[in-house]
């Protein structure tokens, strides 16, 4: 909404964030990787377009998607997950990004992810990030994010 709604509250909520930052970074929190069917991704993959269609209107910005974090198995199951992983490949593809200089897309999906291996839990929280049912991340998981991020953040920015 933040980035597609005419609504004035909206509107003057990202005027602020424009005037005030040259490099704009935003994830969706781990729900979003609820991926439930195929219409289902090609819905989030809509928005995210609609988002880049304004994002092309602010070259002088840096615009740094991320990914949605992986779901806790006990609250997705394998095509969810599956659906999940796809929708992280497309962000971070070309066919997103190519021909829009000021996106980038920082993977958090990959880096707190089981490895798409066909295990059970492959595409979903990895085992040492996790706790309980919780899908927030532990320490740990927070921790290898944080320095992935860090380190891409400063890299995207000083290339743009």
């Amino acid at each position: 909404m933040l980035w597609t709604s005419d609504d004035p509250g909206w509107a003057k909520l990202r005027g602020t964030i424009l005037a005030n930052h040259e490099v704009i970074s935003f994830k969706s929190c781990f729900p979003a990787s609820n991926v439930t069917d195929d219409e289902d991704l090609l819905y989030r993959k809509q928005v995210y377009l609609e988002m880049r269609d304004f994002f092309d209107t602010r070259p002088d910005k840096l615009f740094i998607v991320m990914t949605p974090p992986p779901l806790n198995p006990a609250n997705t199951n394998r095509e969810n997950a599956k659906r999940a992983r796809q929708f992280a490949n497309w962000l971070k593809s070309s066919d997103y990004l190519e021909g829009h200089p000021n996106v980038a897309c920082f993977d958090l999906f990959d880096v707190l992810a089981q490895p798409d291996n066909g295990s059970v839990n492959a595409n979903m929280l990895r085992s040492d990030y996790r706790e309980g049912d919780d899908s927030h991340p532990t320490v740990p998981g927070y921790q290898a994010a944080g320095e992935a991020l860090a380190r891409f953040f400063c890299e995207t920015a000083a290339a743009y």
